[in-house]
């Protein structure tokens, strides 16, 4: 449950318990004492009534009848002897010796159990002779349409207590929703990612949030000094280390022509085929990391081209059976019809290549290359039969520089762990993203490993 139906739930709970306890103690405290107040008053005022025509039998019958008719209630009158005069409504329970002592005493009598009625001394007009009791009782009813009207009241009380918690709960809540969200954003590479002061949206509290000094004020300005300094930390190496791989291409490139102006030598050609091997490694890691760096400036591809995937992948492939590395391994592409997109070509075959380069370093042939549509997506995958990634390890191969114990090539040199975070960046800023997955499951074992690009056919409209 979210935070601000706890809080409106929890609001009404405490409103519930607080008039739970109220009316609890109305109806045994406050109500009980005045109760008593209006019966006493109300059995003296009808003892005086009955007084008045006490000594005419036929009178006081159609007096108590009266009273019994008008202010339903139930009437006994008795006589100094205790036996009954006059009854209207049910017949009330005999006075013991100590209660007519007590009323002729002047008290008033209150009967609780085991039903509750009132007895008083019936006096004779013009004396205070007693030449009497009445005992009233007010039968207890309890219906539906004694529920009907508290019910209601009831109702309405909480409606109108609902309306006023709600927007009470959202703003205390929503502060913590968009904390949640830009932790959410933040994590996900989104570094730019801030959160407005509570309750900044709106201008009348404007004035109250500029001097706002709560926790969740204090937590929002954590937040986001945080994240300051997590985007400036983040941003300063991404420069340091563009800046230094830019620095590094002049010298390879010098290595390079002089490696080519060295004079021929049978003896020495495998060392010179090697280094040669070494720099192509490390001009193609600079290429990366300055990609890299491109697109996470930038966000967006350089251009958008009409393409065709299936071609985008028979490219890939012919130049795998020219690169040293790859060559002589096993690359096909699956034929089909022709698969539209709109992407950035170089990028795209970039990414598809740093994908193929991977399943020939640490995979094991036959290499597959796919193209399908998918709905509004276009799927490119590359398939190998090799020892796969663990599952465990499939989400981290994406991080920049993260090498799995599995990333080795046969020689048992590892690589340097940009390749898939290159071919993931070109994805995300073309709105698809990159997953890695088992070639095949047989008998629930999992074999060889699948990298699949899924970009959206027409990235404008993605």
């Amino acid at each position: 449950m979210r935070l601000h139906g706890r809080i409106y739930l929890h609001s009404l709970a405490v409103l519930i318990v607080a008039c739970v306890a109220t009316a609890i103690t109305f109806a045994f405290g406050t109500r009980g004492a005045m109760m008593q107040d209006v019966a006493e008053r109300t059995v003296r005022h009808l003892a005086s009534l009955a007084g008045d025509v006490i000594g005419d039998p036929d009178a006081l019958s159609e007096r108590i009848r009266r009273m019994h008719d008008d202010l339903d209630i139930d009437v006994t009158v008795r006589g100094v002897d205790g036996r009954v005069m006059a009854i209207a409504g049910r017949s009330l329970p005999s006075l013991s010796r100590d209660d007519v002592e007590r009323v002729r005493a002047g008290a008033v009598m209150l009967h609780r159990r085991p039903s509750w009625y009132a007895a008083v001394a019936v006096r004779q007009p013009g004396s205070a002779a007693i030449v009497g009791v009445l005992q009233a009782s007010m039968p207890h009813r309890f219906g539906p349409a004694h529920i009907v009207g508290p019910a209601l009241t009831v109702a309405l009380i909480l409606v109108v207590v609902a309306l006023v918690t709600v927007p009470t709960a959202r703003r205390i809540s929503r502060p913590l929703e968009r904390l949640t969200e830009a932790a959410r954003r933040l994590g996900g590479g989104d570094l730019s990612t801030r959160v407005p002061a509570p309750g900044a949206t709106r201008a009348c509290w404007r004035w109250r949030d500029r001097r706002r000094t709560d926790e969740l004020g204090e937590l929002t300005r954590a937040f986001n000094e945080m994240a300051d300094r997590v985007e400036r930390l983040v941003r300063g190496q991404r420069e340091l280390l563009a800046n230094v791989s830019h620095e590094l291409r002049s010298p390879l490139t010098r290595i390079r022509v002089a490696l080519e102006l060295l004079p021929s030598d049978p003896a020495t050609e495998s060392r010179r085929r090697g280094l040669e091997v070494e720099l192509s490694d490390l001009e193609r890691l600079i290429e990366d990391i300055l990609t890299t760096a491109r697109l996470d400036e930038a966000g967006l591809p350089t251009r958008l081209d009409a393409l065709d995937a299936r071609s985008v992948l028979t490219d890939v492939a012919e130049r795998a059976r020219h690169d040293p590395l790859v060559e002589g391994k096993a690359i096909r592409v699956i034929e089909g019809p022709p698969v539209p997109l709109s992407a950035d070509g170089a990028l795209l075959r970039r990414a598809v290549w740093n994908v193929v380069e991977n399943a020939a370093k640490y995979g094991a042939p036959p290499i597959t290359l796919d193209a399908k549509r998918v709905g509004d997506r276009v799927a490119l995958s590359v398939s190998d039969e090799g020892p796969g990634i663990p599952a465990a390890e499939r989400e981290r191969v994406f991080t920049p520089f993260y090498r799995g114990e599995r990333a080795r090539t046969p020689d048992g040199t590892r690589g340097v762990g940009l390749g898939l975070t290159l071919a993931r960046r070109v994805a995300e800023v073309h709105g698809g993203s990159i997953a890695v997955e088992a070639a095949s499951v047989a008998d629930g074992i999992e074999r060889g490993c699948r990298v699949v690009i899924t970009l959206p056919v027409d990235h404008f409209t993605a």
